[in-house]
């Protein structure tokens, strides 16, 4: 919690306020006393030995739990002591989750610690919030908060003689592990942030839970968990390779490289623009298994492709798919089809360079400089080629694929545009003639092969940008004054583009994408190795 400053008057952490901005109106950078971060730091206190400030933070958070059963709100926090729950846009449900695995873990190893009036009124509001997360329910798609709610009520059952909240918990992490198996992996899929969330849930459950039965269960979580992450770090250069299906930051966020360092014993330097946004202290460290951990020492000798099925939907076309193509100094990962809202990396690559240990490579979709819910990536992959097409949804939202749905169904723009951005140390980019471009770092270069395209009526067009430590091709869908887009309404979008990771050396593929429609449909090929062909809706359709 860098820059944070305990707070007499308030008995909380303050500190500038650099969260996502729905759920809030906060503005970035606003003096803030965040609710979780708050009870982190009470743990922290506790086990140095901390009493009075650790009992005063516990005192003041618990007094900002809604605990009237019939509201709506019931058994959460609010994110913030500045925003009240009926303030916040909307509130977040999984406050209870958080806040609660916190409360369940200072009863479990501090109840001798605390006074007993305090930790009576800790007990309730456990039991609040397990009730809370009981009364939400959440399905095993919701990975983490699957995880951490299940592990929530498992504790609160033995802490408080409720049996009800121990056959929830115990049958909720049963059905999670059926799903995973199920699915193959977790459906909140490769997130470096939400895959280390849930594998501390389940060092916290394994701290924390007796019940024989729900230990068996997270230690299997526990190591697909680091499955996930040993089939994806990328030693060259340092970073977790894509796809994402939540990350808050273009490179390995500093915390969770501490994370993996201590618990593999190996290094894993980030990177000097990484954010250090998640800290996990708050459990025990248990080991990656051992037969894990030589996947974090060195860089592959040969390329690699991993294929990999996150949420399984009848046959290959209806699932959610993803592919990691490695060498010893790249990656280039992608997903079939997923939406693109900011937390997406459907198409991510990193590659190292003499100046840089990783340059990051990533595919967006901006509605007036900020990613756009409501746009969706189709992409096939092959080693380091990918085929892209970029299409629209129905029913989704702006900033936030659910949270911020216009009720019109209209979104008004001054600019719409896809982009590939190239980030690090010596990027550069040039056009290259006939449709193709390269956005370079050192000994790589990533081409890309653009076609003629359109964005309902206005005619799709192709610009570069450049600046210190940044360069962008931008396909531009619309530009100009303010104008209502209703994706169901507005026609055919047709914006598709072949990507190659290449070397400096290696020539770029002499063909481009080639591009059919039928019946409302988009076919593309593109004739390089693999022979990428990838399927796409022109018009806007409901996100499955």
């Amino acid at each position: 919690m860098s820059g944070a400053v305990y707070s007499d008057e308030h008995s909380m952490l303050g500190l500038s306020w650099k969260g996502p901005d729905y759920h809030t109106r906060v503005p970035q950078g606003a003096w803030v006393h965040p609710t979780r971060e708050s009870l982190d730091y009470a743990l922290a206190l506790l086990r140095s030995g901390r009493i009075g400030r650790a009992a005063a933070i516990v005192s003041r958070l618990l007094s900002l739990q809604d605990t009237d059963p019939t509201s709506k709100t019931y058994g959460i926090w609010p994110w913030l002591l500045e925003e009240s729950l009926t303030e916040m846009d909307p509130p977040d449900w999984n406050w209870a989750d958080f806040c609660g695995a916190r409360l369940a873990q200072l009863l479990v190893e501090h109840s001798g610690d605390l006074p007993g009036d305090l930790i009576q009124d800790t007990r309730m509001a456990l039991g609040h919030a397990s009730a809370s997360i009981f009364r939400r329910n959440v399905g095993p798609s919701y990975t983490n908060i699957a995880v951490m709610g299940a592990g929530v009520t498992l504790a609160a059952g033995e802490l408080l003689n409720e049996p009800r909240f121990a056959d929830y918990g115990r049958r909720r992490l049963r059905n999670l592990v059926e799903h995973t198996e199920q699915h193959g992996g977790f459906n909140e899929y490769n997130s470096p942030t939400y895959t280390v969330v849930t594998l501390a849930e389940c060092e916290r459950m394994l701290q924390l839970v007796g019940d024989p039965s729900a230990r068996a269960d997270a230690e299997i979580l526990r190591r697909a968990a680091w499955q996930t992450i040993a089939e994806h770090y990328h030693p060259g250069t340092n970073q977790w390779a894509g796809p994402h299906s939540r990350a808050y930051s273009d490179w390995l966020d500093a915390g969770i490289a501490g994370y993996l360092s201590q618990r593999t014993g190996i290094e894993v330097c980030p990177h000097s623009a990484a954010v250090l946004r998640d800290r996990f202290e708050g459990t025990s460290s248990l080991p990656c298994p051992a037969g894990l951990v030589d996947r974090f020492r060195s860089p592959a000798r040969e390329e690699t492709e991993l294929h990999s099925v996150f949420i399984r939907r009848g046959g290959e076309d209806g699932s959610t798919m993803g592919t990691t193509w490695m060498s010893d100094d790249a990656c280039l990962g992608s997903v079939n089809r997923d939406n693109l809202w900011d937390q997406r990396r459907a198409l991510l690559g990193y590659w190292r360079t003499e100046e840089d240990p990783a340059v990051v490579l990533r595919l967006r979709f901006l509605h007036d400089g900020r990613d756009f819910s409501s746009a969706c990536v189709h992409s096939a992959q092959s080693g380091p080629r990918i085929l892209t097409a970029i299409g629209l949804l129905t029913g989704m939202g702006d900033a936030h694929h659910h949270l911020d749905v216009p009720a019109s169904g209209n979104f008004e723009a001054e600019d719409f545009r896809v982009r590939y951005q190239l980030l690090g140390e010596g990027v550069a980019g040039k056009e290259l003639g006939d449709g193709r471009f390269e956005l370079s770092a050192g000994s790589h270069r990533a081409v890309i092969h653009t076609t003629p395209g359109r964005f309902g009526k206005h005619e799709l067009t192709w610009e570069m940008e450049q600046a210190e430590g940044r360069v962008c091709l931008d396909g531009v869908c619309y530009r100009g004054s303010p104008q209502r887009f209703d994706p169901a309404e507005l026609g055919d979008v047709v914006v598709v583009a072949g990507l190659e990771l290449l070397r400096t050396d290696q020539p770029p593929s002499a063909k481009g994408p080639a591009l059919r429609e039928a019946n409302g449909t988009l076919e593309a090929t593109w004739p390089v190795a693999g022979g990428l062909e990838i399927q796409a809706p022109t018009r806007a359709r409901p996100y499955q």
